[in-house]
Protein backbone atom coordinates (compact mmCIF):
# COMPACT_ATOMS: atom_id res chain seq x y z
CA UNK A 1 0.00 0.00 0.00
CA UNK A 2 1.02 3.22 -0.73
CA UNK A 3 2.96 5.39 2.50
CA UNK A 4 0.98 6.48 4.95
CA UNK A 5 0.67 10.71 6.15
CA UNK A 6 0.17 9.21 9.51
CA UNK A 7 0.70 6.10 11.74
CA UNK A 8 -1.68 5.70 14.70
CA UNK A 9 -0.65 3.58 17.64
CA UNK A 10 -3.18 1.81 19.62
CA UNK A 11 -2.91 -0.54 22.51
CA UNK A 12 -5.50 -2.88 23.21
CA UNK A 13 -5.23 -5.50 26.50
CA UNK A 14 -9.07 -5.32 27.56
CA UNK A 15 -10.75 -2.28 26.33
CA UNK A 16 -13.13 -4.47 24.09
CA UNK A 17 -16.33 -2.07 24.61
CA UNK A 18 -14.56 1.26 24.19
CA UNK A 19 -12.67 -0.30 20.39
CA UNK A 20 -15.34 0.18 17.98
CA UNK A 21 -16.30 3.61 19.05
CA UNK A 22 -12.67 4.22 19.44
CA UNK A 23 -11.76 3.21 15.50
CA UNK A 24 -14.37 4.13 13.78
CA UNK A 25 -14.55 7.35 14.44
CA UNK A 26 -11.01 7.83 14.40
CA UNK A 27 -10.95 6.17 10.48
CA UNK A 28 -13.06 8.76 9.61
CA UNK A 29 -11.17 11.68 11.05
CA UNK A 30 -8.61 12.36 8.24
CA UNK A 31 -10.29 12.66 5.15
CA UNK A 32 -7.43 12.89 2.33
CA UNK A 33 -4.79 11.50 4.60
CA UNK A 34 -3.23 8.22 4.34
CA UNK A 35 -3.77 6.56 7.85
CA UNK A 36 -1.68 3.34 8.61
CA UNK A 37 -2.79 1.70 11.90
CA UNK A 38 -0.65 0.27 14.31
CA UNK A 39 -2.47 -2.27 16.42
CA UNK A 40 -0.61 -3.66 19.74
CA UNK A 41 -2.25 -6.58 20.99
CA UNK A 42 -0.82 -6.29 24.55
CA UNK A 43 -1.43 -10.28 26.08
CA UNK A 44 -5.01 -9.79 25.29
CA UNK A 45 -7.12 -12.75 26.31
CA UNK A 46 -9.75 -12.41 22.58
CA UNK A 47 -6.89 -11.21 20.19
CA UNK A 48 -7.35 -8.47 18.13
CA UNK A 49 -8.19 -9.80 14.56
CA UNK A 50 -11.97 -8.11 15.32
CA UNK A 51 -9.88 -4.55 15.43
CA UNK A 52 -8.41 -5.28 12.08
CA UNK A 53 -10.66 -4.34 9.56
CA UNK A 54 -11.57 -0.45 10.62
CA UNK A 55 -8.84 0.86 9.18
CA UNK A 56 -7.37 -0.36 5.61
CA UNK A 57 -4.16 -0.46 6.60
CA UNK A 58 -3.51 -1.84 10.02
CA UNK A 59 0.30 -3.37 11.44
CA UNK A 60 -0.25 -5.64 14.32
CA UNK A 61 2.17 -6.42 17.32
CA UNK A 62 1.32 -9.30 19.05
CA UNK A 63 3.06 -9.29 23.30
CA UNK A 64 3.24 -12.50 24.73
CA UNK A 65 2.87 -11.25 28.09
CA UNK A 66 1.75 -7.39 29.14
CA UNK A 67 3.79 -5.00 28.80
CA UNK A 68 3.48 -1.37 30.65
CA UNK A 69 2.62 1.53 28.64
CA UNK A 70 5.54 3.31 28.15
CA UNK A 71 7.17 -0.13 26.37
CA UNK A 72 4.28 -0.71 24.34
CA UNK A 73 4.62 2.68 22.99
CA UNK A 74 8.30 2.70 22.55
CA UNK A 75 7.00 -1.01 20.50
CA UNK A 76 4.81 1.14 17.90
CA UNK A 77 7.63 3.45 17.44
CA UNK A 78 10.31 0.86 16.57
CA UNK A 79 7.84 -0.29 13.70
CA UNK A 80 6.63 3.68 12.87
CA UNK A 81 8.02 4.89 9.56
CA UNK A 82 5.57 7.98 8.83
CA UNK A 83 5.98 11.56 8.88
CA UNK A 84 3.52 11.68 11.94
CA UNK A 85 3.12 9.22 14.15
CA UNK A 86 -0.30 9.51 17.18
CA UNK A 87 0.01 8.06 20.22
CA UNK A 88 -3.44 7.67 22.17
CA UNK A 89 -5.06 6.29 25.05
CA UNK A 90 -8.22 3.90 23.86
CA UNK A 91 -11.15 5.51 26.38
CA UNK A 92 -10.82 8.16 23.78
CA UNK A 93 -13.54 8.98 20.76
CA UNK A 94 -13.46 11.83 18.46
CA UNK A 95 -16.11 13.79 16.19
CA UNK A 96 -15.13 12.96 12.42
CA UNK A 97 -17.35 16.18 11.68
CA UNK A 98 -14.27 18.31 13.15
CA UNK A 99 -11.73 16.29 11.64
CA UNK A 100 -9.53 16.40 13.79
CA UNK A 101 -6.08 14.73 12.03
CA UNK A 102 -6.48 16.49 9.14
CA UNK A 103 -6.17 19.71 11.45
CA UNK A 104 -3.34 18.60 13.70
CA UNK A 105 -1.30 17.55 10.53
CA UNK A 106 -2.18 21.16 8.90
CA UNK A 107 -0.42 22.40 12.08
CA UNK A 108 2.39 20.61 11.92
CA UNK A 109 2.61 21.41 8.16
CA UNK A 110 2.76 24.91 9.41
CA UNK A 111 5.22 25.08 12.72
CA UNK A 112 7.97 23.12 11.15
CA UNK A 113 9.86 23.30 14.90
CA UNK A 114 6.71 21.99 16.54
CA UNK A 115 7.91 18.30 17.09
CA UNK A 116 5.40 17.24 19.66
CA UNK A 117 1.50 18.44 19.90
CA UNK A 118 -1.60 17.76 21.26
CA UNK A 119 -5.40 18.62 21.19
CA UNK A 120 -8.10 19.81 22.86
CA UNK A 121 -9.56 17.49 24.86
CA UNK A 122 -13.34 17.09 26.37
CA UNK A 123 -14.84 14.67 28.83
CA UNK A 124 -17.65 13.07 27.64
CA UNK A 125 -20.11 15.69 29.47
CA UNK A 126 -18.43 18.25 27.72
CA UNK A 127 -16.34 19.54 30.07
CA UNK A 128 -12.30 20.50 29.20
CA UNK A 129 -10.23 18.16 30.42
CA UNK A 130 -6.79 20.80 30.54
CA UNK A 131 -4.60 19.22 27.85
CA UNK A 132 -2.34 21.70 28.32
CA UNK A 133 -0.20 22.02 31.06
CA UNK A 134 2.75 23.42 32.60
CA UNK A 135 5.67 21.31 34.30
CA UNK A 136 4.08 19.46 38.01
CA UNK A 137 5.50 21.87 41.14
CA UNK A 138 5.15 20.36 44.30
CA UNK A 139 2.26 22.58 45.03
CA UNK A 140 0.22 21.18 42.15
CA UNK A 141 0.83 17.46 43.07
CA UNK A 142 -0.21 18.18 46.77
CA UNK A 143 -2.98 19.69 45.56
CA UNK A 144 -4.40 16.96 42.89
CA UNK A 145 -2.93 14.45 45.13
CA UNK A 146 -4.56 15.54 48.50
CA UNK A 147 -7.63 17.16 47.48
CA UNK A 148 -6.03 20.74 48.53
CA UNK A 149 -6.79 22.60 45.08
CA UNK A 150 -8.63 25.25 46.82
CA UNK A 151 -5.66 25.94 49.09
CA UNK A 152 -3.29 26.13 46.38
CA UNK A 153 -5.89 27.42 43.63
CA UNK A 154 -3.48 30.01 41.92
CA UNK A 155 -0.91 27.21 40.98
CA UNK A 156 -3.68 24.91 39.61
CA UNK A 157 -4.82 27.50 37.42
CA UNK A 158 -1.54 28.11 36.47
CA UNK A 159 -0.56 24.86 35.88
CA UNK A 160 -3.27 24.46 33.23
CA UNK A 161 -2.57 27.61 31.60
CA UNK A 162 -6.07 29.21 33.12
CA UNK A 163 -4.78 32.45 30.97
CA UNK A 164 -5.38 31.29 27.84
CA UNK A 165 -8.90 29.79 26.42
CA UNK A 166 -9.37 26.41 25.57
CA UNK A 167 -10.00 27.35 21.93
CA UNK A 168 -6.59 28.89 21.65
CA UNK A 169 -3.23 27.70 19.58
CA UNK A 170 0.27 27.93 21.72
CA UNK A 171 3.08 26.54 22.91
CA UNK A 172 3.21 24.70 26.29
CA UNK A 173 5.44 22.29 28.30
CA UNK A 174 3.86 19.30 28.33
CA UNK A 175 0.56 17.97 26.78
CA UNK A 176 -1.67 14.93 28.47
CA UNK A 177 -0.10 11.61 27.21
CA UNK A 178 -3.83 10.59 26.50
CA UNK A 179 -3.18 12.07 22.97
CA UNK A 180 0.48 12.97 21.56
CA UNK A 181 1.17 14.02 17.98
CA UNK A 182 4.53 13.75 17.16
CA UNK A 183 7.18 14.91 14.41
CA UNK A 184 8.68 11.80 13.22
CA UNK A 185 11.92 13.64 12.54
CA UNK A 186 11.72 15.05 16.22
CA UNK A 187 11.67 11.95 17.61
CA UNK A 188 14.38 10.25 16.02
CA UNK A 189 16.37 12.95 17.80
CA UNK A 190 15.10 13.01 21.02
CA UNK A 191 14.80 9.19 21.88
CA UNK A 192 12.08 6.92 22.32
CA UNK A 193 10.22 7.22 26.46
CA UNK A 194 12.02 6.46 29.57
CA UNK A 195 10.65 3.21 30.78
CA UNK A 196 12.27 3.82 34.28
CA UNK A 197 9.20 5.44 35.23
CA UNK A 198 7.20 2.08 35.64
CA UNK A 199 4.15 4.35 35.04
CA UNK A 200 3.19 8.33 34.77
CA UNK A 201 5.46 11.09 34.12
CA UNK A 202 6.68 9.19 30.55
CA UNK A 203 5.38 11.83 28.93
CA UNK A 204 6.30 15.01 30.99
CA UNK A 205 9.51 13.87 30.16
CA UNK A 206 9.40 13.49 26.53
CA UNK A 207 8.16 16.64 26.30
CA UNK A 208 10.92 18.18 28.52
CA UNK A 209 13.79 16.57 26.33
CA UNK A 210 11.78 17.75 23.01
CA UNK A 211 12.16 21.39 24.88
CA UNK A 212 15.97 20.86 25.27
CA UNK A 213 16.49 19.11 21.72
CA UNK A 214 15.36 22.98 20.46
CA UNK A 215 11.88 21.40 19.44
CA UNK A 216 8.71 23.47 20.57
CA UNK A 217 5.32 21.62 22.15
CA UNK A 218 2.42 23.04 21.02
CA UNK A 219 -1.07 22.84 22.23
CA UNK A 220 -3.83 22.74 19.12
CA UNK A 221 -7.31 24.58 20.94
CA UNK A 222 -8.93 24.40 17.08
CA UNK A 223 -8.47 20.45 17.22
CA UNK A 224 -10.54 18.00 19.66
CA UNK A 225 -11.12 14.98 21.04
CA UNK A 226 -13.15 13.13 23.84
CA UNK A 227 -11.36 10.98 26.35
CA UNK A 228 -13.68 9.19 29.34
CA UNK A 229 -10.73 9.75 31.91
CA UNK A 230 -10.36 8.08 34.71
CA UNK A 231 -7.75 8.77 36.94
CA UNK A 232 -7.23 6.33 38.97
CA UNK A 233 -4.08 8.33 40.75
CA UNK A 234 -7.20 10.42 42.29
CA UNK A 235 -7.68 8.19 45.02
CA UNK A 236 -4.79 8.66 47.65
CA UNK A 237 -3.86 5.45 49.23
CA UNK A 238 -4.16 3.14 45.84
CA UNK A 239 -1.53 1.91 44.13
CA UNK A 240 -1.77 4.02 41.32
CA UNK A 241 -1.24 7.17 43.44
CA UNK A 242 1.97 6.04 45.05
CA UNK A 243 2.59 4.78 41.39
CA UNK A 244 2.53 8.49 40.49
CA UNK A 245 4.39 9.78 43.74
CA UNK A 246 7.43 7.44 42.45
CA UNK A 247 7.46 8.60 39.28
CA UNK A 248 7.31 12.61 40.30
CA UNK A 249 10.39 11.95 42.55
CA UNK A 250 11.49 9.99 39.91
CA UNK A 251 11.68 13.32 37.86
CA UNK A 252 12.48 15.33 40.37
CA UNK A 253 16.17 13.74 40.78
CA UNK A 254 16.76 13.38 37.22
CA UNK A 255 15.31 17.59 36.25
CA UNK A 256 15.34 19.21 39.87
CA UNK A 257 12.58 21.21 41.06
CA UNK A 258 12.81 24.00 38.05
CA UNK A 259 13.39 22.44 34.69
CA UNK A 260 14.40 25.46 32.71
CA UNK A 261 15.34 24.87 28.87
CA UNK A 262 17.17 27.20 26.73
CA UNK A 263 13.75 28.87 25.09
CA UNK A 264 12.66 29.96 28.78
CA UNK A 265 9.05 28.37 28.20
CA UNK A 266 9.33 26.07 31.24
CA UNK A 267 8.94 26.93 34.81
Amino acid sequence: MPAPDLEIGVIYTYERELMPRLLETLAASGDGLRLRLILVDNASANGIQEWRHYFADTFSLRNEQRLAYASNLNRIIAVSSAPYLLLLNTDMYFDPASQCLRRMVELMESRPRCGLAGCRVYHPDGTDAYAARRFPTVPVVLARRLGLKGLFRQAVQRHFYAEHAPAETFSCDWVSGCFMFLRRKALLEVGKFDESYGKYFEDVDLCLRMWRAGWQVVYHGAAYCYHFEQRASKKLFSCDAWLHLRAYLRWLRRWGFRPYTSYGNCV
